[in-house]
Formats: structure tokens, C-alpha cells, sequence
């Protein structure tokens, strides 16, 4: 049941795409995007420009646009509610694609951060950093307890292969709890490492581990209400004109590279996961996704 509704809510974003549209030029055009959830959060800084990009690769097209933030103080679970429920004018949400996304949603079938989040790294406590240092196998990997977010994908992919994981609905005190040994290990995408390390290396007790990384096919594309028939086609468009022309490629370095380089994935173990929650979808998603080098094959 669940493959046919990823199948029904991928077709359904498809011939979105083929629907003639009325005006294309919306001088007035509102589109909403996810704000952050605490101030020093910067997980949707990348989204937002990717966001705009799209947009404005297809400027000439549909026409001018604005931008604006959701209030602060959303967790995932909640603002992918509100995304299917269309609270927002053109409410577009990054989300890891599975297959029991609401029907309601329609997703644009293209991997916004290139496949990189998939590649896992934690926060621990100094006690914990140590222990890791030690783990030889998957089996030693699953002693240690895993917090994650509330409504996140990480969390079923992990327990699915055998992880303790508990959740929190707020991001923020998650790195306080890793802090202080509440939770083993906060993992976090390579891509994020860097900032999120930055923005809480204040913490007390706080570091991250640099031997470890599991990694698991986990692409996230932009999803939004299927009413917003608009917004599909002209965002699907943007995205695959700025990956044509290379500057999609030039934002997502600017972003994410000196993270990449900060994570230093050459030098760990790295743990290779199945995703189960991807079974039926179309492969298509997987020619965009960034390719790591050949030495990272443990």
C-alpha cells in the first residue's frame, strides 16, 4: 500500500508538470519557506537559496517573486502538516523522501542537497568520543543510544537496522543532551557538521567524533501542497536549468564544501545502511547525486 502511494503522489507531481497554466507573469508572487527553528539555526539558509535560484532561473517565464519565512519555533513534523495543508502561501518544504509521505503533498523528483546528507556524523559527549574511537563493527555501533528528531526520517532508517533511538521534538537541546551523555549519539549530516559545530562549541562537554560516519540513501526533495500547481512546474524547471548551467553545483560548494573537507570522511569507518522507505521509487533521483571519491568504499 505504502509503494502505491509514493508511486500515486510521484505521478501526481509528474502531470502536475504537463497542466497549462494561466498568467505567467505574478508580480505578486509569494512563495513560503521554512524559517529556522532557533537563532542559531542555520539548516535552511541552503533550502531557501536553492529555493530562490529555481525562481529565479525561471524569472522570465512566470514572472517576479517574493520570498518570506515561516514563524520560528517549527519542528519538522509539524511544518510538514502544514505544508499538505497549504497554511501557507506556496509553503515549500525540504523533507527526506519515503514512501508514506501525506497524499497530499507533491514532491519535486530532484535530490536539492545532491545525495550528501545521507553521510552521517555525531555529536557526542568527550566520554563517548573516546568509546567510539573503539568500535570496530556495526554490531559495537549499536550499543550506543541515538537521538534524533522528532518526525525524522534518520530515526526509522536507524532503528529498522537495529539502533536504540530516542526523539526530541525540538533541535536545538539535542546537542545539550548529547553533551551530557542524556543520548550516545546526535548523528547530523557531513553537510552540516561545520556550522553546527560553530554554533554549539560553546556547550560544555560537547565535541563530535572523528572516526565513525554511517551513511544511508536518504534524498530530500522539495515537497508542497499538490493545489499549487504553479509552484511545481516552475520550481521542478528552475532546478534542473541551474543544475544544466552548473550554478546549482556552485551554491551547493559555497555551502556545504568546507564541511565536506571539515568531516574528513577519507579518515573514518564508514557503516553502509539499506533505506527501506525508498522501495518503488523511480531510480531517476540518483544521476544528481554527488558522487564521493573511490577510497570511500569501507
Amino acid at each position: 500500500m505504502n509503494n502505491k502511494r509514493t508511486t500515486r503522489a510521484l505521478l501526481l507531481a509528474t502531470l502536475l508538470f504537463l497542466l497549462p497554466l494561466g498568467s505567467v507573469a505574478n508580480a505578486d508572487y509569494v512563495v513560503t519557506v521554512m524559517g529556522p527553528e532557533a537563532p542559531a539555526d542555520k539548516r535552511y539558509e541552503y533550502d531557501r537559496a536553492v529555493i530562490e535560484l529555481a525562481l529565479t532561473k525561471t524569472r522570465a517565464k512566470f514572472g517576479d517573486f517574493t520570498v518570506r519565512d515561516t514563524p520560528s519555533g517549527q519542528n519538522t513534523r509539524r511544518a510538514l502538516i502544514e505544508a499538505s495543508n497549504n497554511k501557507y502561501t506556496n509553503f515549500i518544504i525540504k523533507t527526506s523522501m519515503s514512501n508514506d509521505l501525506p497524499e497530499s503533498l507533491a514532491v519535486i523528483p530532484f535530490p536539492v542537497d545532491l545525495g550528501i546528507v545521507g553521510y552521517r556524523v555525531a555529536f557526542v559527549s568527550e566520554k563517548n568520543k573516546e568509546a567510539l574511537s573503539r568500535v570496530k563493527s556495526l554490531e559495537d555501533l549499536r550499543k550506543f543510544e541515538v537521538i534524533q528528531g522528532l518526525g525524522w526520517l534518520d530515526t526509522r532508517i536507524l532503528r529498522h537496522h537495529g539502533f536504540n533511538v530516542r526523539t526530541n521534538a525540538e533541535y536545538q537541546p539535542m546537542f545539550s543532551m548529547a553533551a551530557l551523555g542524556r543520548a550516545d549519539l546526535f548523528f547530523r549530516g557531513v553537510n552540516e557538521l561545520l556550522d553546527e559545530w560553530e554554533a554549539n562549541r560553546h556547550i560544555s562537554g560537547l565535541t563530535f567524533d572523528e572516526t565513525i560516519s554511517v551513511y544511508y540513501p536518504l534524498p530530500r526533495f522539495l515537497a508542497t501542497s499538490r493545489d499549487n500547481r504553479e509552484l511545481i512546474e516552475r520550481v521542478h524547471e528552475g532546478l534542473l536549468l541551474a543544475h544544466e548551467d552548473g550554478s546549482l553545483q556552485e551554491l551547493w560548494e559555497d555551502k556545504y564544501r568546507a564541511s565536506i573537507d571539515f568531516a574528513n570522511l577519507s579518515g573514518r569507518k564508514i557503516f553502509r545502511l539499506e533505506n527501506p522507505f525508498l522501495e518503488g521509487l523511480d531510480p531517476s533521483w540518483q544521476q544528481y547525486v554527488y558522487q564521493v571519491g573511490s577510497e570511500l568504499t569501507q
